[in-house]
């Protein structure tokens, strides 16, 4: 994302989380950034720093493009430093909008933060060397909604120059259960474990691991999701039942290459381990939420419950810890509450 916007003409200011700054090195020292693939180019980046401060203090909009397990570490080192009228949009989010505000509302309260998230990534990468990433594909559609969802119109104007492919949706929760990841990565990681520990890591999720077992599950998740959202009265991205029938199941509908996009995306090796995010972010952080929301209202979930239960028993963590009811400032709401609540932020 840092290369492509410079590219494009905007002043990127890109920072790391010091825990990374041996990963990080080069970049930091040369400021450079090499992408082949789609894109064959590299661009030096207006500012690449560890300080986080330095990084927000002249900035309008900031991009939070991290893995959702993450996403705790970073508010900690970004709260302390926003000020009023900025816009954080999370890529993709997993309902982190609702945990930013919440801490926000417990940590900063007299701050004035917009929170937006999409649904997915720009992209398809594999970072390839230091400073070098190797891009596959790119989104031809994401979807975008700000907390409180009724300023998502006017801050989505804010960000169209950058992402034109946005497209606005209900609220937080339509974005979140829009994100593909959790939809299909589990189901296709859990039903090869065994295949995926014996290969030491020569495994490739879309060529081997979808066959059409696993994209029965994977439609299942799908159709539980769906049914909880229009459980609580809100869209979310719906697909055809052909667009599950590959082995790139519905991860490729949203994304484009030049040429072959289901060979290029097959050709995407991983998951290498059990402890891998597919597993490790996508249930705890993407599917938790989706399971409790069903509970509240009455919407079973046997197949994400089982999910979540097998994951956890695979890597010997409860997932049932993740992004929480109580996480997301929902707990204790009626269904009719929390669609106030995202439409309204109050």
């Amino acid at each position: 994302m840092a290369l492509d916007l410079t590219l494009r003409g905007f002043d990127v200011n890109f920072c790391e989380h010091p825990d990374f700054k041996e990963s990080f090195r080069n970049t930091l020292e040369t400021k450079v950034i090499e992408n082949t693939g789609m894109i064959e180019d590299k661009a030096k980046i207006h500012k690449l720093t560890l300080d986080f401060k330095e990084a927000l203090e002249d900035v309008d909009i900031i991009y939070l493009v991290i893995p959702a397990i993450a996403h705790e570490t970073f508010f900690d080192n970004i709260i302390p430093h926003l000020r009023d009228g900025q816009l954080v949009v999370i890529w993709a989010g997993d309902a982190g909008a609702l945990r930013l505000a919440k801490r926000l509302r417990e940590e900063a309260p007299n701050k004035k933060i917009s929170i937006a998230e999409t649904n997915t990534l720009p992209y398809g990468t594999r970072l390839i060397g230091p400073s070098k990433v190797d891009l596959f594909v790119t989104a031809k559609k994401m979807l975008f909604s700000t907390f409180p969802a009724n300023e998502t119109e006017e801050k989505l104007e804010l960000v169209k120059d950058t992402f034109p492919v946005l497209e606005p949706i209900d609220n937080i929760l339509s974005v979140s259960f829009s994100n593909p990841n959790p939809t299909v990565h589990p189901p296709g990681t859990l039903l090869n474990i065994g295949r995926i520990q014996w290969s030491k890591g020569d495994f490739y999720l879309y060529r081997e691991g979808i066959t059409e077992a696993p994209s029965r599950i994977i439609r299942k998740v799908y159709d539980e999701t769906l049914a909880v959202a229009k459980a609580l009265g809100f869209r979310m991205r719906e697909f055809e039942d052909e667009q599950f029938r590959n082995p790139c199941s519905v991860m490729c509908v949203d994304f484009w290459a030049p040429f072959d996009k289901g060979g290029i995306v097959a050709n995407m090796r991983g998951p290498s381990s059990i402890y891998n995010r597919y597993i490790t972010e996508d249930l705890p952080y993407g599917l938790v939420h989706r399971s409790q929301l069903g509970d509240l209202v009455n919407v079973p979930t046997p197949i994400i419950d089982s999910i979540i239960n097998l994951g956890s028993g695979i890597c010997e963590s409860n997932f049932w810890e993740g992004r929480t009811l109580v996480d997301l400032g929902l707990d204790g709401m009626t269904k009719e509450r929390i669609m106030e609540y995202l439409q309204k932020g109050s």
